[in-house]
């Protein structure tokens, strides 16, 4: 597996663990959010507005708000 999956397993398994447990759908839900925001990282992370055309950017930019829209994902 990725390194950076299993390290953003593990973010995810802390962020549920409520002591005595580790809720399941806590970290299945928080484990699905850091992938997406990776995701968004990487398509926000591609665009160079010094290099690139302004349309290019702006398709990144939608791009990127898109997916955060459709995983309902906030800033």
């Amino acid at each position: 597996m990725n390194i950076r999956i299993e390290e953003l397993a593990e973010q995810a398994e802390m962020a549920a663990n409520k002591g005595d447990h580790v809720d399941v759908k806590i970290m299945m839900a928080k484990f699905a959010e850091l992938i997406v925001r990776e995701c968004i990282q990487v398509v926000d992370g591609m665009a160079d507005p010094e290099e690139d055309s302004d349309r290019y950017v702006w398709a990144l930019h939608n791009a990127s708000e898109k997916i955060r829209e459709h995983f309902g994902v906030e800033e």
